[in-house]
């Protein structure tokens, strides 16, 4: 909890413009994430798994879930963040120096957000991979 107080008050102390570099580097994170998430549930589709498998299409049905859930979350916190950008940019064209503290309050919920969907996206790819590892033909 204290870790997290740091964190807020460090971004209390960051100008528009890096907040604005911040948000846009996560926003083409996010982007280029699409060609790997579309890739991992390719991959569920192709007929490379053993046939003896204890549940197995179960198990793929529920990897091919997650990662759509995923996608449907990259997707929302892209349009979270484009709207982040898009209020900061404003300030910053109407040279606005101030970073008033809802605007503040949004951006920190959304980086928190935006860590535990790289937390989620991490764990599925370790249990996917180890699924597939285990699972795949020789």
């Amino acid at each position: 909890m204290e870790s997290q107080q740091i964190y807020k008050d460090y971004n209390n102390t960051k100008s528009l413009e890096e907040w604005l570099n911040n948000l846009k580097k996560q926003e083409m994170v996010l982007k280029e994430l699409e060609r790997e998430l579309q890739f991992y549930t390719t991959l569920l589709y192709k007929p490379i798994f053993k046939s003896r498998v204890m549940n197995l299409y179960e198990t793929l049905a529920r990897f091919k879930y997650d990662l759509g859930h995923l996608d449907e979350n990259r997707l929302k916190l892209m349009g979270k963040i484009s709207t982040q950008l898009n209020q900061i940019s404003s300030k910053i064209e109407n040279k606005e120096v101030t970073f008033d503290n809802i605007l503040k309050n949004n951006v920190n919920e959304l980086e928190t957000a935006i860590s535990k969907f790289h937390e989620g996206l991490s764990n599925l790819k370790s249990g996917l991979f180890e699924y597939i590892q285990s699972t795949i033909l020789d």
